[in-house]
């Protein structure tokens, strides 16, 4: 159980700085609090008048320990003091590289986590005083396990001269108890809300040698204490947003506290809402970096800082292969030479990537395209920072020390011109001094390890900055944010303390796997019970409550479907209600905005009309404009088309090409159902294989990180039994000759020349001729017809047929499972799926089959009329479900239109 040396003592602020002027040393519980003392004794001296004093001797636990340290090496009085004290950073490559030798076990690899659990538990051993006996740690495989990585760690620490931090206190005491390190004449210590059995002894150690040891705590009692019940997490956001606003306007002087459990799951929610409701005006653009009057005390990991994630992502060019997306990262960023410059040719060369379909790439082909001159992508001043990258590269890639990794690492980034070329902002200064800190950490390494690999050395690099929690320092604000045990020894005028509910408070125990559940148990260590966890609340919620004179404690009622309610810990209580907070009727900006808006009525603006001759996409014209007059417009002349989408693999369309092209190469083998009949089993089989070899080995070049051989093999087994299953199908049908493969004619209507691409004909032996178009999807004949029809395509097709020569239309629709024709056609042609136009529901009241050509050549003619007229409403067919997969919806914004129709109907 917890031990305490003494027992602690109420005091206030004055009582502290006056301790401070008789020279005591103040260790402090959390780094915040030293802070704020120090900013406490510095107001005071200068209110004194005093022009320059003595820094005061305040620090943070861990701190204080290091500086003691520091003092037993420096002054040498201890032989035995050369011990090297690794960084947290250090020991964990250490645990990690014995983990990863002694782990057979395929199931537990050396994954972050693992590390550090591991490194806790070896902390909560010493911190805790668990006794160490190997029997005791015979309970599973996890304790076992732990036991055999604790006496390697050991062995090497011994055999190195390390000491791991979580030892420290011990091997000072020893240090104090020989008189061998300087004690002060009184030591105060603040912001503590328990001791372990380790600093216990250690501080006891103090006391031995005549120093004053005190234990102070400064507190207070609210005058006003109650609790608020929300709808929801967003709700008591927004409550205490505008109670601490509220708090503000009557005193802009007042010190606020925002206490939040889960502050890391909330953080960006809680800066959105303060930003809203109490500076509004960092919501407009250019005013972001507006100083807040709120300050938070969790920062992010660094590597989401966007100075620090560009520069990982440019030292990962250095792969033999590259992720799209992060080069797509890179070409976006403004934090390399040239990047305002060369922005819009950038974002085109980006869109350049994207079209080519591959999820990978090669720095080469990055700066082939980047050096390409006379292009709109051409980027000669990227091109010239990738070519001086890569040159650096190539100096040496092999193993060698994390120091001089750091190094080369440096002069990778220099050659990018990395941070770039504009003024850096406070923040951005910040995060660079910060990496730069890192990468100084990052050759500290070479104390523990001699020569890693590149990929193991950015492997480490990227754990090291993604576990570099950074906030940037900024000027003090009158509001806090803070996390549960971070308000220890600080004091406010108003507190709020939210999200208490009983899912989060007390929290539910999570013992250390690695430890004997029973060991954890006997000492009382952190987390090991659910008893511990509700003492340790319950004594939180009492400190807190004791910091300020007003305090609101509130809960959220629901979370998602989930019902909450308050923690049992708050039900003494009074409950409050929001007109007993009188936190005023203000409404949110945005809010603001909207009714303050001023509405202009515009007449419908048609676009100009087009007088070209010829516009590229074929038959995608008349989809598009049936389906909605503004995606033809924007798509085929505003060309505001989407970014080409990415993805592992082949796309839909690669393999619908790759299909059509084998079903063109067979068909032109075989000419006819006659030759097909006639082959037998094997020698189809044969062909079939061969087209399909032949058709993959034509694309396969144009994908060559994509399309390899592994992926061959199965786009190739795929491809093959879908050709076989089709062609078995046809096999069925009544005689007929392919008369036309991937057929590329002509149309013009209304003065605009179409360029078609008909997928195939079948000369009919009947007479006439039946046009088919290859199907992947789920399609229907149905979506041949009305005035929009969905797939226009084969519709048109059949105008290019000006006699009477044309027999039917039909889709072939061929799929993994579903193998069909589906169409209409000028009689029954016994082909199954293929209907006679008397006998289809679209068409059944047609007196004729010329009826029904001349209905298709009447929609399509209207279809590039309108488009011609610039009939570009924003009118989808039927919405939502046009616009489920049309990415223009910001440029056309029809949930705007939508509002507003219905504005002018009510």
């Amino acid at each position: 159980m917890t031990t305490r040396p003494f027992d602690a003592r109420q005091t206030n602020i004055t009582d502290l700085i006056q301790r401070l002027d008789d020279c005591a040393t103040i260790v402090t519980g959390n780094r915040r609090l030293a802070r704020a003392l120090h900013q406490a004794f510095n107001q005071a001296r200068s209110a004194e008048g005093h022009g320059a004093w003595p820094a005061p001797d305040i620090l943070p636990w861990d701190a204080w320990l290091q500086q003691l340290w520091q003092e037993v090496v420096i002054s040498s009085r201890v032989e035995s003091a050369r011990g090297v004290l690794l960084t947290s950073h250090q020991e964990y490559f250490v645990w990690q590289e014995i983990l990863a030798e002694q782990s057979g076990d395929v199931s537990l690899q050396a994954t972050n986590e693992t590390v550090a659990r591991i490194m806790e538990a070896w902390q909560t051993l010493h911190a805790w005083c668990i006794p160490c006996r190997e029997a005791d740690f015979g309970h599973n495989a996890d304790t076992r396990l732990f036991w055999q990585l604790a006496s390697m760690f050991e062995a090497k620490c011994r055999k190195n001269s390390w000491l791991s931090v979580a030892v420290l206190p011990g091997i000072l005491q020893k240090y104090v108890q020989i008189d061998s390190l300087s004690v002060p004449n009184e030591l105060v210590l603040t912001g503590f809300d328990e001791w372990t059995p380790q600093q216990s002894s250690f501080l006891r150690a103090f006391e031995q040698t005549g120093c004053s040891l005190q234990w102070l705590q400064l507190s207070g009692q609210p005058d006003r204490i109650g609790k608020l019940a929300c709808a929801d997490g967003r709700d008591e956001i927004r409550q205490a947003a505008r109670w601490i606003r509220q708090r503000l306007e009557e005193n802009p002087a007042a010190r606020i506290a925002l206490v939040v459990p889960e502050l890391a799951a909330q953080r960006e929610m809680i800066c959105q809402t303060l930003d809203e409701v109490l500076i509004p005006q960092a919501l407009q653009p250019e005013h972001h970096d507006r100083v807040r009057s709120y300050n938070l005390s969790l920062g992010k990991p660094l590597d989401r800082y966007p100075p620090v994630s560009l520069a990982l992502d440019v030292l990962g060019l250095s792969k033999t292969v590259i992720e799209l997306p992060h080069v797509s990262r890179v070409l976006r960023s403004s934090f390399i030479a040239g990047g305002d410059r060369e922005m819009n040719a950038r974002a085109l060369l980006d869109a350049r990537l994207r079209e080519s379909g591959e999820w990978n790439l090669t720095l080469q082909k990055l700066l082939t395209n980047a050096a390409r001159s006379g292009q709109p992508y051409s980027c000669p001043l990227l091109a010239e920072c990738l070519s001086n990258l890569m040159k650096q590269m190539k100096v040496s890639l092999a193993p060698t020390s994390p120091g001089e990794w750091a190094q080369r690492f440096g002069q990778w980034l220099k050659a990018i011109g990395w941070p770039g070329e504009r003024g850096l902002s406070s923040e951005e200064y910040q995060v660079i001094q910060a990496w730069q800190g890192v990468l100084r950490e990052f050759s500290t390494l070479d104390w523990v390890i001699r020569s890693v690999s590149l990929t193991e050395a950015l492997q480490q690099l990227r754990h090291m900055v993604a576990g570099t929690i950074f906030q940037p320092e900024s000027a003090e604000a009158p509001v806090q944010v803070l996390g549960l045990f971070e308000t220890s020894g600080l004091q406010f005028d108003h507190l709020w303390i939210m999200g208490l509910h009983d899912g989060v408070f007390p929290a539910s125990s999570r013992p250390n796997p690695f430890l004997p559940l029973t060991l954890q148990r006997e000492v009382d260590a952190p987390h090991s019970s659910a008893r511990r966890e509700l003492r340790v609340a319950a004594a939180l919620l009492q400190r807190i409550t004791t910091n300020a004179t007003e305090v609101v404690i509130s809960y959220p009622q629901r979370k998602g479907d989930e019902i909450l309610d308050s923690s049992p810990l708050i039900d003494a209580f009074p409950a409050l209600s929001e007109e007993m907070l009188a936190m005023g009727t203000q409404s949110a900006w945005r809010d603001s905005v909207y009714h303050s808006r001023q509405q202009e009525v515009l007449s419908e603006d048609v676009a100009p009309t087009f007088v070209g001759t010829g516009i590229p996409g074929g038959s995608k014209l008349f989809k598009l404009q049936a389906a909605c007059p503004f995606r033809a417009f924007a798509e085929l002349r505003l060309v505001a088309r989407p970014l080409g989408r990415i993805q592992i693999g082949l796309n839909a369309l690669v393999r619908g090409t790759l299909l059509h092209r084998v079903m063109e190469m067979v068909w032109a083998e075989l000419d006819s159902s006659a030759a097909l009949a006639n082959l037998s089993p094997d020698g189809l089989n044969s062909l079939v294989a061969g087209k399909v070899n032949e058709a993959i080995c034509e694309i396969a070049p144009r994908y060559p990180h994509t399309f390899g051989e592994r992926l061959q093999a199965l786009e190739s087994k795929r491809l093959h039994a879908l050709v076989l299953a089709w062609l078995e199908m046809e096999k069925q049908r009544p005689p007929f000759r392919v008369s036309g493969r991937e057929m590329e004619t002509e149309l013009e209507l209304n003065g605009l020349r179409i360029n078609l691409r008909i997928d195939r004909i079948d000369t009919l032996e009947e007479g006439g001729e039946l046009l088919i178009d290859y199907k992947t999807g789920e399609v229907k004949a149905s979506a041949w017809f009305g005035d929009r029809p969905d797939e226009p395509q084969l519709p048109l097709y059949s105008l290019a047929f000006t006699d009477d020569g044309l027999a039917g239309i039909a889709f072939a629709r061929i799929r993994a499972g579903d193998i069909a024709f589906e169409g209409v056609a000028s009689e029954e042609v016994s082909i199954s799926g293929v209907k006679s136009f008397e006998n289809l529901k679209h068409t059944q009241e047609a007196a004729s089959w010329d009826e029904v050509l001349a209905g298709w050549r009447q929609t399509i003619e209207q279809l590039v009329q309108d488009f011609m007229a610039g009939e570009a409403r924003v009118s989808p067919k039927q919405y939502p479900q046009t616009c489920t997969y049309c990415e223009l919806k910001p440029l056309c914004r029809i949930g705007e239109s939508l509002e507003a129709a219905v504005d002018t109907e009510q």
